[in-house]
């Protein structure tokens, strides 16, 4: 832990350079523009012409404003949790972590280097980095359950979409299968953190330990994961056994979350194609579409989320054109807005080193002088 005499410097969030940054960036942007071109070959260009003239400033805004209230969201989210653990993050340092975290997310293939940069970010910053990894890998585990929540929710109206949804019932049926694979693996790596490591171990002579040297230059990575992991056992039991009470008001803000997030393309959805479509029904399809979409790898499952929506919920308004310019205005706002702000943060206003440090009291708080 860094103490009150470390210097405080500038520094990049640790992420790849910043020129093979720009070109996740562009490939995540040429990947969805061809994607959706040829999507657009089998709908009808009238129809979608007609219904792009029928968008409102509302139907661009909606989704951009669903994610900054995700952000806020979550940002609140990470300072009662690091309260837990008597740190005292601030708002604003929440904030710009969970923006760049946004904005991994969309430049790296199936949507995955989110939660490993805003760790690093945090531990960057001067907050112990098992900590760090504790608060954000969660996150990963009690998203699976609120989305496993969600299907088994809604179990029985995925069903019913299943046995009308034509094509799209295969979507939905791989979703929940693979929302239910995915629990169970990391509540079992959550029940046993130690697995990591002995997995790590394992690898480490094979071909894919090898590359895993030559892309972090780290010939002890496996190690260091089995060290790690023996770390992250005892911090899991910390935030989930001592701290029930706030991981399921944690969970609790996560679901609203997902409300949120769908609230993104149910607005422009309604509004484009006229459909009634019931909300709970959207829901699981908008979960286990996002799910699907994910194993597609190109950055931040670009093209990928406009095609398996477009297939499921196509099938549910019944009116294709108008259901893919709903998604075209949802990914505008939500995705490359957002893409575009998550830029502007990462380069133009980098994040500090060492402005956190562990007073003479036991607990981490921001340095007096670095305080906004």
């Amino acid at each position: 832990m860094n103490n009150a005499t470390e210097p405080v410097t500038k520094a990049r969030s640790p992420a790849p350079s910043n020129r093979k940054m720009l070109k996740n960036v562009a490939f995540a942007v040429v990947a969805g523009l061809l994607i959706n071109i040829l999507i657009g070959l089998f709908v009808n260009y009238g129809n979608l012409f007609e219904a792009f003239k029928q968008t409102s400033a509302i139907a661009v805004i909606a989704p951009f404003a669903c994610v900054l209230l995700i952000y806020l969201i979550d940002s609140l989210r990470f300072t009662i949790v690091f309260r837990k653990f008597d740190i005292h993050l601030s708002f604003f340092d929440a904030l710009y972590n969970n923006i760049i975290g946004y904005f991994f997310c969309s430049i790296t293939p199936g949507s995955v280097g989110g939660l490993p940069v805003q760790a690093l970010s945090f531990s960057k910053q001067g907050i112990d980095s098992i900590i760090s990894s504790n608060v954000t890998f969660s996150r990963l585990i009690e998203s699976n359950l609120v989305q496993l929540l969600i299907v088994a929710l809604f179990f029985n109206k995925g069903i019913g979409m299943m046995s009308a949804k034509g094509n799209g019932s295969y979507l939905l049926i791989a979703g929940m299968v693979a929302t239910i694979a995915l629990t169970g693996v990391l509540v079992l790596g959550f029940l046993n953190p130690r697995l990591l490591g002995v997995i790590a171990l394992k690898l480490e002579k094979s071909w894919l330990g090898r590359l895993i040297v030559k892309i972090t230059r780290k010939p002890a990575w496996a190690e260091d994961i089995s060290v790690w992991s023996e770390k992250l056992g005892a911090g899991f039991k910390v935030l989930w056994r001592h701290n029930f009470g706030t991981m399921i008001l944690d969970i609790a803000l996560y679901m609203v979350d997902q409300i949120l997030s769908a609230m993104g393309l149910y607005i422009p959805l309604l509004m484009l194609t006229g459909t009634p479509v019931l909300f709970p029904e959207f829901l699981l399809s908008n979960i286990l579409c996002a799910l699907v979409s994910l194993f597609i790898p190109t950055p931040g499952a670009s093209g990928s989320v406009e095609a398996t929506h477009l297939i499921v919920l196509g099938a549910l308004t019944g009116k294709p054109a108008a259901t893919l310019s709903a998604i075209l205005i949802w990914r505008f706002g939500a995705y490359y807005l957002h893409l575009i702000l998550g830029g502007l943060v990462y380069f133009l206003a980098p994040a500090k080193e060492n402005v956190y440090f562990k007073g003479e009291d036991g607990s981490t708080r921001r340095r007096p002088l670095e305080r906004e």
